[in-house]
């Protein structure tokens, strides 16, 4: 699995940037075969957001999310991030949907 993160118009700290490693990493929880992660932490206009662009074998995953800091806006955008995967997890999974 690849882990790219990129900056627009900010900086990221140390800390920052190990938890939005932290954050990739721990995605291959809800799915074995992720290939790619980017993570974009972007300041626009003194708002906060924190982008996530995952790519499994059929799909690309993207979210975006926005918070107070760098590290709270990666954290949110994880959760909606393993949420999509689980979901496209389950129906790679799923008995029935291969059956028909």
């Amino acid at each position: 699995m690849d882990v790219h993160i990129n900056t627009r118009h900010c900086e990221l700290t140390d800390l920052e940037h190990q938890a939005a490693v932290d954050a990739a990493t721990h995605l291959q929880r809800f799915h074995s075969h992720i290939i790619r992660v980017d993570i974009t932490a972007i300041l626009d206009a003194g708002i906060v957001y924190s982008e996530f662009s995952v790519h499994v074998p059929g799909h690309t995953v993207v979210t975006k999310e926005e918070g107070p800091d760098h590290t709270k806006a990666i954290h949110d955008a994880r959760e909606k991030i393993e949420r999509q995967l689980r979901k496209i997890s389950d129906r790679m999974n799923d008995v029935r949907s291969t059956l028909t």
